[in-house]
Order: C-alpha cells, then sequence, then structure tokens
C-alpha cells in the first residue's frame, strides 16, 4: 500500500509539473501544441513552443478573413474557393473542412492572443507574428454572428433518394436564409446536384416547393407499393381513432378503404415530417432522377 501511493503520488506530481510547465511557456507568450494552420513550429530544440509564419499558408488565411469581410463570402464559399478555385491544402496534403474553415475564422491566435487550456478563461499574447489585425477578426466575426444560425447535421426531406439526370451524381440539399427589413428571417431549402462525378455539372437548383409541386403531379403515374402505403395508413388511422375516442370522446367510423392512397400521399408530401417524406419515397418502386431541375423516373433502376 505503501508503495502504490508512493506511484500514485510520483504521478500526481508528474501532471503537476506538467501543467505547471505548460503555464510557463503561456506566460511567456510561447505556444504550447501544434502550430494552428498558416503557422509551422519551430525545428530547433532549443526554441520549443516557438511558431513562425508558413509562408505559402499565412496569405491564404488572411485572404479568408478578407474576403469574408469585404466579398461577403459565407464559409461554403469559402470551402469552394480554397478548394476548387486556389487547390488550397494543409502540411498534411488535405483540403480544409468547412468545420475547419469555420475554426480559423474564429481563431484569435491568429492576431496575436490565445486561450490555454481551451476554454479555460486564461488568455496570454503569444510572441508570434499576428497574421491579421485584431480589427479585421472582429469584422469577420460580427460577419458570421450577424448571419441566421444553422444547424448542425441538417436532416432534409428528399436527399440521398434522387440522382442527377446529367452525371449520376446524388442530389444534395442546402438552405438559404433571407432577412426582411421587419426582422423576419425566410428559410428556403434549394436541391441540386453535389456534382460528385462532374464538378462542371449543369443540372440547376430548385426549390423545395416546387419539387413537392412537380412529385405530387407525377404521383398519379408513379409505381407506388400499395401495400406499403396502405399498412402506414392503417397505423395512422388507428392513431387519429384513439385520439377522437380518448381525447375528445367522439367514435369516428373511417375505413382505411376508403381512402385514396395517391390522396394521402400528397397529403403526406405537402404536411408531413421529414422522416414521412422520405418514407414514402421509399415506398416508389421508380428511382427518381432530376435533370434540368424537371423531376422524371427511370423504371430501369429499381429500388
Amino acid at each position: 500500500m505503501i508503495l502504490g501511493a508512493q506511484g500514485k503520488l510520483e504521478n500526481d506530481n508528474k501532471s503537476v509539473n506538467v501543467q505547471r510547465g505548460l503555464k510557463t511557456k503561456c506566460e511567456l507568450g510561447l505556444w504550447p501544441s501544434v502550430a494552428p494552420t498558416g503557422y509551422i513550429n519551430s525545428k530547433n530544440v532549443d526554441e520549443k513552443g516557438v511558431v513562425y509564419i508558413d509562408p505559402p499558408r499565412a496569405p491564404i488565411i488572411k485572404k479568408m478573413f478578407e474576403k469574408v469581410v469585404y466579398e461577403d463570402y459565407s464559409g461554403r464559399k469559402l470551402f469552394y474557393w480554397l478548394k476548387n478555385d486556389i487547390n488550397f491544402r494543409v502540411k498534411s496534403g488535405k483540403h480544409l473542412t468547412l468545420s475547419n474553415i469555420f475554426m480559423i475564422l474564429k481563431n484569435t491566435f491568429y492576431y496575436g492572443m490565445y486561450e490555454y487550456p481551451r476554454n479555460s478563461g486564461r488568455w496570454f499574447k503569444g510572441k508570434h507574428e499576428p497574421i491579421i489585425s485584431k480589427e479585421l477578426f472582429d469584422m469577420a466575426r460580427e460577419k458570421l454572428e450577424r448571419s441566421p444560425i444553422r444547424v448542425e447535421n441538417k436532416e432534409f426531406a428528399f436527399t440521398k433518394l434522387i440522382k442527377c439526370g446529367l452525371c449520376g451524381s446524388g442530389i444534395s440539399a442546402d438552405e438559404k436564409f433571407k432577412r426582411q427589413q421587419n426582422g423576419n428571417v425566410h428559410r428556403y431549402v434549394y436541391y441540386g446536384c453535389c456534382k460528385f462525378y462532374d464538378k462542371q455539372c449543369k443540372c440547376g437548383y430548385i426549390r423545395e416547393e416546387d419539387l413537392v409541386k412537380q412529385l405530387e403531379t407525377m404521383l398519379d403515374n408513379l409505381d407506388l407499393d400499395e401495400i406499403g402505403m396502405r399498412e402506414h395508413l392503417k397505423s395512422e388511422v388507428e392513431r387519429y381513432k384513439k385520439f377522437q375516442s380518448g381525447v375528445l370522446g367522439v367514435k369516428d367510423k373511417i375505413k382505411v378503404a376508403d381512402i385514396e392512397i395517391r390522396n394521402y400521399a400528397k397529403y403526406v408530401l405537402r404536411e408531413g415530417t421529414n422522416f414521412e417524406k422520405r418514407e414514402l419515397l421509399s415506398c416508389l418502386k421508380s428511382r427518381l432522377v432530376m435533370q434540368n431541375k424537371v423531376l422524371s423516373f427511370d423504371n430501369s433502376v429499381r429500388r
């Protein structure tokens, strides 16, 4: 027990010494970790914690902040600019992801200040050369905060269910927000080719409302899995009956056979949740294809 306690004490002392060493480095203005994109760690053993400007990448980092402030670039627009226009890569040879871009735009290290450890409330002034000014950083942050809050891991109703008729890539979705003068914010969802197989694909983009209208028109000709739809409709009717009898105290004799399946499907397209809409399209026997903003179906591709 004494030997075990002595070993634990030694480990605790090591941890305290490491933390004390990191704190001392930070107080000296040195960076105790891997340098952020745009900087490189010194390879000199006598310069531990010293970071230098990365000449090929630092100007691009500065340009990112300038494009947000002066050209109203969004994070996604920056992503396409970095990847497609200038083929920017980090030291590992990979492209920046969208989340990496937002992390860079929110990193105070680029104007000379940093917090270590993160969310500790301990701020230090670094000895490294700033890439941008604090004024430019603040303006970029204000631009980002002024944009409507976007929900991560968004789920759209019709993604992964439609293919591009021009290049064969999947149809993805994105949302746009428009702020009116009275302060109201309107959300618009657009569907278009993800351009996985052809970066220059000209499939075009279509609003979700127009996509739903086309689907409603096509339902009269599409081949539905009647059994699957009818079972789902049966469960909905049973739930409605329980609500009427249990809450309203009313009994209604509704029969599933009296309900037109296609009318129910159109109702789901207009008023259903994203899950219900996806479940509806999964009942289609024909694969949906979009070309030049027009939906069609390909019977040669079976689910």
